[in-house]
């Protein structure tokens, strides 16, 4: 067969790999078109690497990888390059004396280079001469501050990647149960000895990366207010009266992202006081970071404990749940339901809904990394049907989406 490698002489816009390489993200009309060519690269990729091309990038190239995006974080040379690239094309191409310029502490270079010239081969940036290179949108969301996506490689570190290490030998050890209760046998706790949620409110660092992990997560699905009518919310809300009537408590919910959706869809109708965002103390005062409107009030609060607003139009629960085992989710439910006003008030989820085939890679990462670390689940149809029932609510509806990988349960009092 000769040696495999590159040969640009079969790279025109007539061949395969010229007509693979003329493809980019502006080559599609809409986001569906985009993301189902993406799905269709990576089904091209799995028929066409070998069995130890697979293994060489899971096991080897993706390891040190990681190694070296994070090690470019700490040196501040994402944040500097992304700088230096919004003043203009000047910023964007630098060279590895340029880049060790970037470096808040004194780097070998050749250390540094190293690193580079991986991330030049994995695609992360585009190698455009010697020691010299040009970024790409990842790199650049790398140093931007604004899309978390920086906090998705931190989280990597702090969390999923260890307890995925650890998770088949905890496991084997375990009898091959399937974990569900983080209280029973769990494996984050094997690993560091707290449950996930006690591990980050003891260690901010790591809970800080795991809440901008989530906000790169819900920046990066379908809003909510895209899969859900949220009209019919406002329809029969009491609003106007002189008790300022709670519309909407997101529970559990960080930087209140999803309340600002609600409010961005309906900015002239919702009164002040009408919005909440509830979260744990330390997220409230630590890590909720975004400037919300004014409208919006963070309250601290344990979804363990009694619901402080009442009668709220709609109680908010986003991926909430399924980092819970029904037992759990029995008593959080049990808090909402006891503050609701049967017949008007709402119990929302939105949340992973799995279909009996056909599930996206997405929801199957989520739903095994709920185990790798919180001894979590995404849940059918028919689990959630039975929960919910058990909790004395009954499902209303499911709202869906083709492009949202979490559909909208609204859910009323039995």
């Amino acid at each position: 067969m000769g040696e495999i490698g590159y040969n640009p002489q079969v790279n025109t816009m007539t061949s395969p790999i010229g007509l693979l390489d003329s493809i980019g993200i502006d080559s599609f009309k809409t986001d569906t078109e985009r993301y189902a060519a993406k799905e269709a690269a990576r089904r091209l990729l799995a028929r066409i690497e070998t069995p130890f091309e697979r293994i060489w990038a899971l096991a080897f190239e993706n390891p040190v990888l990681v190694a070296g995006l994070q090690l470019c974080q700490d040196l501040g040379v994402w944040a500097k390059w992304t700088e230096a690239a919004s003043k203009g094309e000047d910023g964007k191409i630098q060279t590895l004396d340029s880049l060790l310029g970037f470096c808040n502490t004194t780097v070998e270079p050749n250390l540094l280079y190293r690193f580079l010239n991986h991330m030049a081969a994995l695609d992360v940036l585009e190698e455009v001469g010697p020691n010299t290179w040009n970024p790409t949108a990842f790199s650049l969301a790398m140093g931007d501050g604004v899309s978390y996506i920086d906090q998705g490689v931190r989280c990597g570190l702090d969390h999923t990647i260890p307890c995925g290490v650890n998770l088949a030998k905890f496991l084997k050890e375990n009898g091959y149960r399937e974990p569900l209760d983080k209280d029973k046998f769990d494996n984050y706790r094997d690993l560091f000895g707290d449950d996930f949620f006690a591990f980050c409110q003891k260690n901010p660092g790591a809970g800080g990366s795991f809440i901008g992990l989530m906000t790169a997560l819900r920046n990066h699905k379908m809003v909510w207010t895209d899969v859900y009518d949220t009209r019919q919310l406002l329809q029969g809300a009491d609003l106007e009266g002189e008790g300022k009537v709670p519309l909407f408590v997101d529970i559990g919910g960080a930087h209140g992202l999803d309340t600002q959706h609600l409010l961005t869809r309906h900015p002239d109708r919702v009164p002040e006081g009408a919005l909440f965002v509830e979260d744990l103390p330390g997220v409230v005062s630590t890590h909720a970071h975004e400037e919300l409107d004014l409208r919006i009030k963070r309250v601290p609060y344990d979804f363990f404990t009694p619901q402080p607003i009442l009668h709220s139009r709609a109680y908010f629960l986003h991926a909430v749940p399924h980092d819970w085992s029904d037992t759990d989710c029995l008593r959080i439910f049990a808090n909402i339901k006891a503050a609701m006003k049967p017949g008007y008030s709402k119990l929302l989820i939105y949340e992973v809904v799995l279909p009996a085939r056909g599930a996206t890679s997405l929801m199957t990462t989520l739903d095994l990394q709920l185990m790798n670390c919180v001894s979590g689940l995404e849940r059918t149809e028919g689990h959630w049907a039975r929960l919910l029932g058990e909790a004395g609510f009954k499902i209303v509806e499911i709202s869906r989406h083709h492009r949202a990988v979490e559909s909208v349960i609204e859910a009323e009092l039995l």
